[in-house]
């Protein structure tokens, strides 16, 4: 009887809170409705827009404060939300004065709706806060094997940018590079295989999630088999939608089924899958509508073959593959139209003493108003739309917790998070498991750096200089390398009869070469066989990008990869920046560890032109999921 009684009142409890729940929800909803039943046309196509303050004509100065101009136009529109750029982030304080002045001025308007703040923290290749953790990048993370580590990268991400005031993040990359010439995705997507990509793109998700954080999928349908860029060019794909289904869509749905609450748009073309066309205003060619302003994709296969009902985002509209061939009008349309949610930096907003856009904006309203008064974009799209992004606020509790803490409990909140000892060092430890062993002839690694060998770095550029000091620096420090004999070349524009090369080279016992290119750099090959002049020179190749390189130098006696050749970190003692995949893969060749990674990608075979151009070829050289664990 006891025991019957204690199942009635839990049963009770569970109806009583599935109630409440239902109750709460249904205020939402109504709240919801309430609020778009009294907003204007152009408050409901402010709030589809999320926008940056930019920079001037030139791209030389970026705004870093609100000024007055910015406080005023964020009070006059009410924007869904603002974008930061590495330009507008300079350090923590400011960062967090900006984005909590950027929110009142919001709040400040005739809604009071608070913002999206949005950025691009990819991890790796892509940061816009360099002074945190930068994580190791998408492909180092797959090279893991473990997608523990991919949601514990992305949780350390999250909440130093959420502490930051952040609340959405534009990440992670759904796309799979299986196309070895793709100029923008590259190293950003974790694999060239579906199935990796899906499996971290759930983590990713996962990590972000864990903070409060939205995030993006992006670029949807896929950006990794095109070889142009759609920052300067309109890529096309000739892909067919039952090819799309097999490979590129398939992280997608994962990311759905996982709860992605975004999805970012490609602005590329699919002849195959859209038809309609439009006359570009670059050189009055035919083109076909890209993904971003397509119906056909956005809402025919996105909305209702993949069963996705949240947001829609634009990739951002300022990038060439839309400005130079569409009007801005007729391309904010058109992408409505498809079914998108918000336009991505539609306007550059930007004001100094030369630069002033902030009128194009008040133009650019005005415009896409009309646009709705003749009927050409539905007021019921609208409606949908901003429905769509309230209810993620009010999800996020943007529209309740929004400045909660005051000004000086954040920062001093971000100062404990933000590049944190515990996560620069949790950072170098994940990127250290990436580190991928694809060649040890002879035993050539690990480096010994105590026995008198003298060795000769070639850096790619002297960005790369202070990370290879620091990584010898830190060598030093734990007793594993005499930096004295050490001899590092910036080798970027060197000839190979330059005497500070020939003179390194000549006495040289070990060589190590930083490479980021499958085209084969002449002095590099040329280095790589005079030291094996020498009695017992040995070379190792360190493949800093993607790691195609490996098959371009095959006469290197050991062969490293890092996947990722920028970026910034600082370790726990203020060191730095430096890269720190770069770093990593030093310190591991001169053993401070031993290399775990597997290969997230294949490696074709490559053939070489006299100019040292790399065709790929069919041939596979290095399969997906190699990876030498032990250095003997």
């Amino acid at each position: 009887m006891k025991n019957r009684c204690i199942a009635i009142v839990l049963a009770l409890i569970m109806t009583l809170s599935l109630c409440a729940c239902g109750a709460q929800g249904e205020s939402k909803k109504n709240e919801i409705e309430e609020t778009i039943a009294g907003m204007s046309t152009e408050q409901k196509l402010a709030q589809m827009m999320v926008v940056a303050f930019r920079s001037d004509s030139h791209n030389t100065k970026t705004a870093t404060e609100v000024s007055p101009a910015y406080e005023e136009i964020l009070k006059k529109y009410d924007f869904g939300g603002v974008i930061m750029f590495g330009g507008n982030i300079e350090n923590a304080e400011q960062t967090v004065t900006m984005i909590r002045d950027c929110q009142t001025a919001a709040m400040a308007s005739e809604k009071g709706i608070p913002l999206l703040v949005c950025l691009d923290q990819e991890g790796g290749l892509v940061n816009r806060v360099s002074f945190g953790v930068t994580g190791s990048g998408s492909m180092a993370l797959a090279a893991t094997g473990d997608t523990k580590l991919t949601e514990e990268c992305a949780n350390m991400l999250g909440q130093e940018i959420a502490a930051l005031g952040f609340n959405m993040d534009f990440a992670p990359v759904s796309d799979v590079n299986n196309n070895p010439n793709n100029p923008v995705i590259g190293i950003r997507a974790f694999s060239d295989d579906p199935e990796i990509v899906s499996q971290h793109v759930q983590a990713f998700l996962k990590g972000l999630n864990k903070n409060n954080i939205s995030a993006s999928l992006k670029h949807f349908p896929g950006h990794g088999n095109v070889g142009e860029d759609s920052h300067t060019g309109l890529p096309s794909s000739e892909l067919t939608l039952d090819e799309l289904k097999s490979c590129e869509l398939v992280p997608f749905q994962a990311g759905i089924d996982a709860g992605a609450e975004m999805i970012m748009t490609a602005h590329i073309q699919y002849p195959n899958i859209e038809t309609e066309t439009y006359k570009s205003k670059k050189d009055k060619k035919t083109v076909n509508l890209p993904a971003t302003l397509s119906h056909t994709i956005i809402t025919g296969l996105l909305r209702e073959t993949m069963g996705y009902d949240g947001i829609v985002i634009t990739d951002a509209m300022d990038m060439d593959a839309i400005a130079e061939h569409f009007d801005p009008i007729d391309a904010a349309a058109m992408s409505i139209n498809a079914g998108v949610d918000i336009l991505l930096c539609p306007v550059n907003i930007y004001q100094d003493d030369e630069t002033d856009t902030l009128p194009q904006m008040d133009a650019y309203m005005q415009k896409l108003v009309e646009r709705v008064e003749s009927g050409e974009i539905k007021e019921e799209e609208l409606n949908d739309s901003v429905a769509r992004i309230l209810k993620l606020k009010y999800n996020k509790g943007i529209m309740s917790d929004t400045l909660k803490d005051s000004a000086e409990d954040q920062i001093a909140r971000v100062k404990e998070v933000v590049g944190s000892e515990k996560h620069l060092t949790r950072d170098w430890e994940i990127t250290q498991k990436s580190m991928t062993l694809l060649k040890n002839s002879a035993d050539t690694l690990p480096l010994d750096g105590n026995s008198g060998k003298r060795t000769v770095v070639l850096a790619t550029n002297e960005y790369r200089l202070p990370t290879v000091e620091y990584a010898l620096d830190r060598l030093e420090k734990e007793g594993l390398l005499d930096k004295s004999l050490v001899t590092t070349i910036n080798y970027d524009g060197l000839e190979f009869d330059a005497d500070i090369l020939k003179n390194a080279l000549k006495d040289a016992d070990q060589l190590i070469v930083l490479s980021q290119s499958a085209n084969r750099n002449d002095l590099v090959n040329r280095a790589i066989w005079r030291v094996h002049q020498n009695d017992g020179g040995k070379a190792v190749l360190l493949s800093l990008n993607l790691p195609y390189d490996a098959a371009t130098y095959k006469d290197a006696d050991a062969i490293l990869c890092a996947y990722h050749p920028y970026g910034s970190a600082h370790d726990a003692d203020g060191n730095g920046p430096f890269n720190m995949n770069l770093a990593v893969a030093l310190c591991t060749a001169f053993g401070q560890s031993v290399p775990q990674g597997k290969l997230p990608v294949n490696i074709p075979n490559v053939d070489i032109a006299e100019d040292g151009t790399a065709t790929f070829l069919d041939e596979v050289l290095y399969e997906r999921g190699f990876g030498l664990k032990k250095w003997k």
